[in-house]
């Protein structure tokens, strides 16, 4: 399936109020109403819309409307006139759509067409029926614009903020009826085709979770709308379910990985408590992590490769030099962190956090694990990609034979120490050294002992860490 016919019908209204299902952070709403803007390593101050172009990938955020999710979570009247005039100043400066711009990418269009109907709620209160003409008549070209071009999206999570944007505009749009049928299955078959091994390719258990929700909420309009979803939606949540859970801390929060931050409140329960059957947990690793768990505490290691531009080219923006880094959470309380995306701090930040001595790994004279080098085209356009990364990054318990074995640690209250060595050769080439890194945690939890050895031929240099 590929382009779906045009919505003939003008939109005229909602056939149901719609419910704000993405909500963001407090703080950064605030930041918002008070004129500062964080996307994608920059600080747009003022009107966002009103200064020269910028860099595809803070255009494509701020033209996504994603941050009306924080202004929701504010839920100020201020933030929800700010909202409004917003959204009502970009639909006058883009009457129709221009398939070549940034902001009419189908993925930024989906994204944004999500964000605007979920949101309502804030747009237009206080509006007449004349005074949201606008709007309406914006949602439908919104629609007709994703009809014609959802195949031309990349593949991922990109495509399914295309086509769930698509799908959930036409179970609620009234006059948008004929797209539903044609918007779902087209979905269902794209999940489906690209089904858990391409979603995790990223390697950010935020973005996993992301894909899941977006999911979640397809099905969830749906049946509020009295439409029986395709069965491969949830079939896909389900697959995706237990390997959130195995990246879960004991505080209910992610790991902050590869351009991933700990997940917006709430979210990662809702998608887990929509999940159909038994609440299991992938065993061995999720995503390239491996998770050690005793009693209240856990502790969670990246142990893959980052991942690679030629294998996952969207994630070379986000891949971080974390080989072997750990978080460790005791109960509520996360005690080892990684710094976690740092594009809300601004350029210096958003490359800093990337790499390796803002993670919890160990790190040769300030030499990242991977390099660092500068994407293609002017500085500031294209992000920094990964070069040199470690080829062989293994993990792993030893059995009675004294070999290793896939990560596999046993449940929580086990009673026994859960053991683990990993290695990687990210320094290989440039210093002929191999990291090892061993940890034990004891069965109450409460002691995480670990070793780091280089090992450099037949010499090894160790580094005892008890905690």
């Amino acid at each position: 399936m590929s382009e779906m016919p045009p919505n003939q019908t003008a939109a005229r209204g909602f056939l149901r109020r719609p419910d704000p299902k993405a909500i963001g952070n407090v703080d950064r709403g605030a930041q918002i109403l008070g004129g500062e803007l964080q996307l994608a390593g920059h600080v747009l101050k003022g009107d966002p819309f009103a200064g020269g172009p910028q860099p595809d990938a803070v255009a494509a955020e701020l033209h996504g409307f994603g941050w009306l999710d924080d202004l929701a979570a504010l839920g100020t009247h201020p933030a929800r006139g700010l909202a409004q005039k917003r959204v009502f100043d970009w639909i006058a400066d883009h009457p129709h759509a221009d398939e070549g711009a940034v902001e009419w990418a189908p993925e930024v269009t989906g994204k944004r067409l999500l964000r605007w109907i979920f949101h309502s709620g804030q747009i237009l209160p206080g509006l007449d029926r004349e005074g949201s003409a606008p709007y309406f008549a914006a949602l439908q070209t919104h629609v007709n614009h994703l009809a014609a071009h959802w195949h031309t999206s990349p593949d991922g999570q990109a495509r399914l903020e295309t086509l769930v944007g698509l799908a959930v505009a036409a179970m609620s749009l009234a006059g948008a009826e004929g797209l539903v049928m044609p918007s779902l299955i087209a979905l269902a078959e794209e999940a489906e085709a690209m089904g858990t091994e391409l979603l995790s390719r990223p390697r950010s258990p935020e973005s996993l979770l992301e894909s899941c929700a977006l999911l979640v909420w397809t099905v969830e309009v749906a049946t509020e709308a009295g439409i029986e979803a395709p069965p491969q939606l949830m079939a896909i949540v389900g697959e995706i379910a237990p390997m959130l859970r195995a990246m879960r801390h004991a505080d209910g929060a992610l790991p902050q990985f590869h351009g991933g931050g700990r997940g917006a409140p709430g979210r990662l329960d809702h998608c887990l408590r929509a999940t159909p059957g038994p609440a299991t947990t992938a065993r061995g690793m999720a995503l390239g992590f491996a998770r050690m768990v005793r009693g209240r505490t856990t502790v969670i290691v990246d142990a893959a490769p980052p991942p690679a531009p030629d294998v996952a080219p969207e994630a070379v923006a986000n891949a971080h030099a974390s080989t072997l880094a750990f978080e460790m959470t005791v109960a509520r309380q996360p005690l080892i962190v990684s710094c976690g995306p740092g594009q809300g701090f601004g350029p210096i930040w958003a490359r800093a956090s990337r790499a390796t001595p803002c993670h919890s790994a160990l790190c040769l004279a300030g030499l990242s694990s991977s390099r660092l080098a500068p994407g293609a085209g002017a500085p500031g356009d294209a992000p920094d990609i990964l070069t040199e990364r470690p080829e062989n990054v293994w993990a792993g318990d030893y059995d009675g034979h004294g070999q290793l074995v896939a990560p596999d640690f046993g449940l929580p209250h086990s009673g026994t120490t859960a053991h683990m060595l990993a290695g990687h050769d990210g320094w290989l080439h440039s210093h002929g050294l191999t990291h090892l890194r061993e940890l034990w945690l004891d069965p109450d939890g409460f002691t995480l002992d670990g070793e780091d050895r280089w090992r450099r031929s037949t010499r090894v240099r160790r580094t005892v860490w008890p905690m």
